[in-house]
């Protein structure tokens, strides 16, 4: 059973859902507007087997074409190979699938196979939240081929994925070489545009028609939680090409341009600045009301996104047998502004830690940012707690998601870390990508790795700064037999120590050594609490251009020196 209510019913007939409608075919209880069908009811009744189908509306968005057949919002899996034109330059609306067996809606493949519930993983085998190294993969990246687009395109789906974790496959198991406990796969839901792996979610029920099956989804899930590795969805809510442009615009999106006064139409982050649909439209936030209680339906308090945390925490829950344990669930949220209060208020687990970004690769060219010296740069960035972000701090490193590159490669410093340092006039590459990955591995905060980095791949196609990028990794560079592949040993060497070591997963942070004569730009801290035998991890970083002269640099203030240690 769900909590929501149109979901249970969803199992049992087909259910549509126009808030705007004047009536409603349910029986109480019901949502204003919803438009229920039981597959008994047709004539004649539906015998089991596989339906493709569509809904019949009056088109509601700005074009107002007039009636049309757009896909069942809810579906559970839709086939592109039958489509209804909608006559804009979006993809046509593909037919969604469903199988009727017992006279109730099951979800299924396009070819009638139903899916079974992935495996749950051991909880004894996954890693706390202090130990976690998430791995962020677009799935189409993992395999270039050709199309109608070119040669040299992405073409991967969950099978290629599954392949970079499977030792018995051909090829090197590049993810279970690097040893990352956590994959974060970018929207696997599906999307509207054909062969791109953006931000277009149209279909947020079913896997992305290009990407592969729901049993395939299913596979891929199985395996990585067979080895104790965690699996988070990426989940886009700001925009899409779903079904309610059509079906209900004025209730689900909104034209920022034409509501200009109103604040979901504006960017969180850039004060006065429109949102984008990207080739979609806006989701709108909320809508008119009849009464406002603050308590209960401010958007400000972000309510909303607090109850999706409490039902997946509900679900975490009831998925074991044993006590659930708080520091293996984490929800977090992608927020470029850092709203740090929405972490503090329980509303989710952790935040993308944006700044972090900036000051490392600010700190890889021996600069610093944010108005601060060298030496604090860098102590912000190897502690995220001491860093003033809009008025609020992380207090513990669980709270923050650290990374060198991500997805969103738009502006200044945010390409691949490869362009960046090219770009910056860097010739020794090898040194610079290795300090960023200790800084990374090595710091207070949840590390992750945007695909492609581990090895620093380089962008070959997309070198507008102004989009996403749109290259496929090209994972051949990994086992290139130079410094790419010296840089991918290391790389997991560190990998492992932050996943084991125990004072990687600690808070506690002392700087022992700021070396003066150098600029400042050699120093020295320490991780972990010391006492009762445990081991520290001291981090020597040298932020210079230049290797320190003779055999071996004093650190005045290494821990138990004079005993030897």
């Amino acid at each position: 059973m769900y909590p929501v209510d149109i979901l249970n019913q969803r199992h049992e007939k087909f259910v549509l859902w126009v808030p705007s409608s004047d009536g409603s075919t349910a029986l109480p209880p019901v949502f204003v507007g919803l438009w229920v069908l039981h597959p008994t009811s047709v004539s004649p009744p539906l015998a089991d087997g596989v339906y493709r189908y569509w809904y019949e509306i009056q088109d509601t968005s700005p074009a107002k074409r007039g009636r049309l057949l757009v896909t069942d919002p809810l579906a559970f899996a839709v086939d592109y190979d039958v489509v209804h034109s909608a006559g804009d330059n979006a993809r046509d609306h593909p037919a969604s699938v469903v199988k009727i067996r017992d006279g109730k809606l099951w979800a299924c493949d396009i070819d009638g196979t139903e899916p079974r519930r992935p495996l749950v993983a051991d909880q004894t085998l996954v890693a706390e939240n202090n130990h976690l190294v998430i791995y962020e993969l677009p799935t189409s990246w993992t395999k270039a081929g050709t199309d109608s687009r070119g040669s040299d395109v992405d073409v991967g789906t969950f099978s290629d994925v599954l392949a970079l974790f499977d030792t018995s496959t051909e090829g090197r198991p590049i993810l279970a070489e690097l040893g990352i406990n956590a994959l974060e796969l970018l929207p696997p839901a599906d999307a509207k545009v054909k062969n791109e792996w953006g931000y277009a979610t149209a279909h947020y029920f079913t896997p992305d028609y290009d990407l592969g099956s729901l049993h395939d989804l299913g596979r891929l899930v199985d395996k990585i939680h067979s080895k104790g590795i965690r699996f988070f969805a990426d989940v886009v809510m700001a925009f899409g090409h779903n079904p309610y442009s059509y079906i209900d615009f004025d209730n689900f999106h909104l034209q920022p341009s034409l509501e200009t006064d109103n604040p979901d139409s504006c960017q969180s982050e850039r004060s006065g600045q429109l949102r984008d649909g990207f080739g979609g439209y806006s989701w709108r936030y909320i809508r008119s009301l009849q009464s406002y209680d603050p308590d209960v339906n401010n958007i400000g308090n972000y309510n909303f996104l607090q109850s999706y945390r409490k039902r997946a925490w509900e679900l975490y829950k009831g998925r074991s047998d044993s006590a659930p344990d708080a520091s293996k669930f984490l929800v977090i949220g992608e927020e470029l502004s850092t709203p740090i209060l929405m972490v503090h208020r329980g509303v989710v687990d952790a935040l993308w830690n944006e700044p972090w970004q900036g000051r490392l690769r600010a700190s890889i060219l021996g600069e610093s940012t944010g108005g601060d010296s060298f030496e604090w740069t860098v102590r912000k960035l190897v502690d995220c707690r001491l860093d003033d972000i809009n008025g609020a701090h992380f207090t513990s490193g669980v709270q923050a998601v650290n990374y060198i590159t991500s997805h969103d490669i738009e502006g200044y410093h945010k390409g691949r870390l490869y362009n960046f340092l090219v770009d910056n006039g860097i010739s020794n590459m090898e040194k610079r990508v290795k300090l960023a990955f200790a800084l990374l591995l090595t710091s207070v905060g949840i590390p992750m790795i945007f695909a492609g980095e581990e090895f620093a791949d380089q962008m070959d196609r997309s070198v507008d700064m102004g989009k996403k990028q749109s290259d496929p990794v090209n994972y051949r560079r990994k086992n290139d037999g130079g410094w790419r592949q010296a840089l991918f040993g290391y790389v997991a060497h560190l990998v492992r120590c932050r996943t084991k070591c125990p004072a990687l997963g600690e808070n506690d942070t002392e700087f022992l050594h700021v070396d003066a004569s150098r600029g400042g730009k050699i120093m020295a801290w320490r991780r972990g609490l010391s006492g009762d035998g445990k081991l520290l991890v001291v981090v020597v970083a040298n932020f210079s251009d230049e290797n320190t002269p003779g055999p071996e640099h004093v650190i005045p203030n290494w821990p138990d020196r004079d005993q030897g240690s």
